[in-house]
């Protein structure tokens, strides 16, 4: 397998995180990727010493932020090539969350977990703090799913179980 198509390769279930992002009457759901799982795929692709990240602070009005350089260096010429992109601050950790999202960012101009734009969006019925352990359960053969290229609803709805909420179960 070629380089670019290790750091392309629809992302497994272990380096996928899911969140919440909103809560209100119903749970939605997002999937994002772990930083680690970034790193990880750089170094299978490139080797430790093949690539590169950096950190810049940057400011736009008066929001801040970072900026993520990933740097890759072209096994054919030696020449080293970078992409960037970059974050605000998290609500939790805000520091050490920016960093992080600036990484999987630049990852993503990389083509790291791009598919994840494409998933179905999660609405599990109720209002949840966390995400139920059954419902997680259930989503760990969404990415299968996505890299056998199995044709998926726009909305997958689900229960506190796990299950596949009826038609017809109260909207978003």
């Amino acid at each position: 397998m070629d380089k670019i198509s290790i750091l392309t390769q629809p992302l497994t279930a272990d380096e996928i995180e899911w969140k919440i992002i909103a809560a209100k009457g119903n749970t939605t759901l997002a999937p994002y990727i772990d930083a680690r799982a970034v790193m990880t795929r750089l170094d299978k692709a490139f080797g430790p010493f093949g690539w590169q990240v950096r950190y810049a602070p940057a400011q736009v009005g008066s929001e801040h932020g970072v900026i993520a350089s990933i740097a890759i260096k072209n096994p054919e010429t030696g020449e080293w090539v970078e992409k960037q992109d970059g974050s605000g601050a998290s609500d939790m950790e805000p520091f050490k969350g920016g960093i992080s999202g600036a990484l999987k960012r630049a990852a993503t101009a990389w083509g790291i977990g791009r598919e994840l734009y494409g998933y179905p969006r999660v609405i599990v019925e109720g209002e949840h703090k966390y995400i139920p352990w059954k419902v997680l359960d259930r989503l760990k053969g969404l990415p299968k799913a996505v890299a056998e290229g199995k044709p998926l609803p726009e909305v997958i709805r689900l229960t506190a179980e796990g299950e596949l909420a009826k038609k017809g179960a109260a909207a978003a």
